[in-house]
């Protein structure tokens, strides 16, 4: 059953079709075919952080138009972005405004995901030549900026790099470090990222 996972700083939007979230919690609150104004208000609240609320399921009737209706509701972005492992299976780190992140940045105007992907790792850790593995699953996120809401996509690819590159972080974007962390040893990163970053640096250390 197809469903979407838009995280609001700890928080998420689920939104599924014909079903319960399968989550019992008192943190989860359910609604049933939201309206604009329901979107808007569920987005504010959750923002705000004024209820321990971890999670808002919105149950439609079908999926994809609903998606189509949501997306419009916001001013959408995309970025893109990669998992990095070296020869050594170490994986690639920045750390930037207090948080371990994964390389990553928005598309420029006639830019493939997947270029835009290598291009901004490249720029943020300083490596070049890296090998694009396999597509990870898109994450969405939401967050206020210039007076608008805005929900972005993110494209995440897996990457394989074999160099010896000193990594250089760029910090014209804000970012301090860029390491190599071996991916046994990640409870530092895990415990310090943004929710919407976990599933997909699971993904790779689990396989």
């Amino acid at each position: 059953m197809q469903r979407y996972q838009v995280f609001i700083d700890d928080h998420s939007i689920l939104i599924g079709e014909n079903g319960k979230s399968n989550q019992q919690s008192e943190s989860i609150f359910e609604l049933f075919e939201p309206t604009k104004d329901d979107i808007k208000y569920v987005t504010e609240w959750l923002l705000a952080e004024k209820e321990p609320i971890r999670q808002i399921y919105l149950n439609v009737k079908d999926v994809t138009l609903f998606w189509a209706f949501f997306q419009k509701q916001y001013k959408c972005i995309e970025a893109a972005g990669g998992l990095v492992r070296n020869s050594d299976d170490q994986v690639l780190f920045i750390y930037r405004l207090g948080k371990w992140d994964l390389p990553k940045g928005k598309m420029e105007k006639g830019e493939t995901p997947e270029q835009s992907a290598v291009r901004e790792v490249e720029e943020e850790c300083g490596i070049s030549n890296l090998n694009l593995g396999k597509k990870l699953p898109d994450t969405y996120h939401i967050y206020y900026h210039k007076e608008q809401y805005v929900l972005k996509r993110t494209y995440w690819f897996e990457m394989g790099y074999a160099g010896n590159e000193e990594l250089v972080p760029q910090q014209e974007e804000a970012i301090e470090k860029a390491i190599w962390v071996d991916p046994k040893q990640l409870n530092d990163q895990l415990s310090n990222t943004y929710a919407s970053l976990k599933g997909v640096i699971l993904t790779l250390v689990k396989a």
